[in-house]
């Protein structure tokens, strides 16, 4: 079965959306369907494309190493191409490592807090931070949504649902207003996530970036050096997952921005 898939609605102007599922292992398989049959999109203005990748080796997207691979970098393209304010990943998982994915203490695992049920297993989250805090401003809408794995088809209504709500809108506010009248308790919890992010790594991020401009960093023992001394100096709230992501984000930052 075919499963790339790409197609551009509306015009170059106004707010530029990104749909993009299949990133790794066979999720394309699952992901293509959501894409291909999503029906109530009226984009008022601007863009939104929706793409599938192929099927290709499994790389979780909060290794660096994905983003060196065939699909990683084809989706960075996908993002300095098209610089999406509103950007979705579709995933889809297996029921036996759904808890992998809600585990109430993921952040101190993964570095990233466990994602959210809106219903009938689709969950939603942000994206990883490694692309998170280098491709899109604080107040873009960069998010994933999972859905179980050959997706029964109220799964899949909630899932395009969502994706309808999101093309459909201009912005992060009016998308959380919309998210926020159908599913209240998990779009506080979403807010409260990313408070939490624009207070902590976000800054963190901007500042390590901008001290880096005035440091000759020889090697890797210099950029964790830096680091400390900018999350000491800001007291910034960062477990030790989440101090190893901004070292590796801000080398995607330098291979892809300067």
């Amino acid at each position: 079965m075919a499963v790339e898939f790409f197609k551009e609605i509306g015009v170059k102007n106004g707010t530029s959306r990104l749909f993009i599922g299949g990133l790794h292992g066979k999720e394309g398989l699952s992901t293509i369907h959501t894409l291909k049959n999503i029906k109530n999109i009226n984009v008022a203005e601007g863009s939104l494309v929706l793409c599938n990748l192929s099927p290709s080796p499994y790389l979780s997207t909060l290794d660096p190493l994905y983003y060196l691979s065939s699909n990683g970098s084809k989706l960075l393209n996908l993002i300095k191409n098209h610089q999406p304010e509103i950007y979705l990943e579709l995933h889809c998982y297996h029921p036996e490592k759904s808890s992998k994915l809600t585990v109430c203490n993921r952040k101190d695992i993964f570095g990233v807090p466990a994602l959210i049920e809106l219903k009938y297993g689709v969950l939603m989250g942000s994206v990883s931070p490694l692309i998170r805090a280098v491709f899109f401003g604080l107040h873009d809408f960069p998010f994933i949504l999972e859905m179980p794995c050959n997706p029964s088809t109220r799964s899949l209504e909630v899932s395009q649902e969502i994706m309808e709500i999101t093309a459909n809108s201009s912005n992060r506010v009016e998308i959380m207003k919309k998210l926020g009248k159908i599913y209240p308790q998990q779009v506080k919890r979403l807010d409260n996530y990313f408070h939490e992010f624009s207070l902590n790594f976000w800054p963190a991020f901007q500042e390590v970036k901008q001290e880096a401009l005035k440091t000759d960093l020889k090697n890797l023992k210099d950029l964790d050096q830096l680091i400390s001394r900018v999350i000491c100096k800001g007291n910034f709230d960062l477990n030790p997952v989440q101090i190893g992501q901004l070292s590796q984000a801000f080398l995607i930052f330098r291979e892809y921005k300067i």
